[in-house]
């Protein structure tokens, strides 16, 4: 099931980015990044639980015994539990304790945290790409609608599907990646290199993806990609669409991404700017100022 997405997307003047995310892949004890504390608790956990230390129904340590075990603060017990109640393995009941749901381990699929375009890096050197085909394109105006650019653009099309390096794991998706025609010979090793192609880009033209600007929509498995996504067509997916502007605002790259259901997870945060609380008062006077007038 189960990954999250904190889209915060933008460069500062720095050239660092926004955010301090990071992509795993499913836990396990041979994982190529470090996780963070609560997310190794969390598969500590899980692994009890399936080895049947603690039950089905029983409930699991609370979280002083657990802050105890593992020398770590509630509030990362707290976040641990949370990632628990997310798989589905435990249940909370305030004043009832953490009750184990199920021995069985989560699906095996892609967990991806994402705050910056270092997160896709990340993503990247965690799955592969199973190249399917690689054609040049030209926008016709519904395709530039869908994809803010041109009508009459040339595009380089590589489509592939993006699989977990991990074995017995599902394909995290079909993704359909457009490079602007004047960089595409910066992708011509593409079925070997595991980098972004943003990043192959950079290196060979110079040019920096300044902004990606992702939208996220409810869709269905097209016929055509079912059987490389072991899905089943029609059935319930996700779609990601990321579009990368350089400096100057000009888009040199699309991806269209097609996730079947139960393995991508988008969350997005949200933080309120300013002083809310004068905000609202402004709102009451203009308000009261108004209903006075009429």
């Amino acid at each position: 099931m189960y990954g999250h997405i904190i889209n915060t997307y933008k460069a500062v003047n720095s050239g660092c980015w926004v955010g301090e995310a990071v992509v795993r892949g499913p836990p396990t004890r041979e994982r190529p990044f470090d996780m963070p504390i609560y997310e190794d608790i969390a598969h500590d956990l899980l692994e009890a639980i399936h080895r049947g230390e603690y039950p089905v129904g029983g409930l699991i340590p609370t979280e002083l015994e657990l802050a105890a075990r593992y020398d770590v603060s509630r509030q990362t017990v707290r976040a641990a539990m949370r990632r628990l109640t997310e798989l589905g393995a435990v249940s909370r009941r305030k004043g009832s304790g953490t009750r184990v749901e199920t021995r069985e381990p989560p699906q095996q699929s892609f967990q991806q945290t994402l705050g910056s375009l270092g997160d896709l890096v990340a993503l990247a050197a965690a799955t592969e790409r199973d190249i399917r085909s690689i054609e040049t394109v030209v926008m016709d105006r519904k395709a530039a609608r869908r994809f803010g650019c041109q009508p009459g653009s040339r595009w380089l099309r590589v489509a592939y599907v993006r699989a977990s390096t991990k074995p017995k794991t599902p394909p995290l998706a079909w993704v359909d990646c457009y490079v602007e025609e004047s960089y595409a010979d910066a992708v011509s090793n593409i079925r070997k290199d595991r980098r972004l192609v943003c990043d192959m880009i950079a290196d060979s033209y110079g040019v920096i993806a300044s902004e990606v600007h992702q939208t996220v929509a409810a869709t269905v498995v097209p016929n055509e990609f079912a059987k490389a996504l072991g899905a089943e067509a029609e059935s319930p997916a996700l779609e990601v669409i990321r579009r990368y502007l350089d400096s100057n605002g000009r888009l040199f790259e699309i991806s269209e991404s097609i996730h079947p259901a139960g393995r991508y997870v988008v969350t997005s945060v949200l933080k309120r700017v300013g002083n809310a609380g004068a905000a609202s008062r402004r709102a009451t006077r203009s308000f009261g100022k108004t209903k006075s007038r009429a």
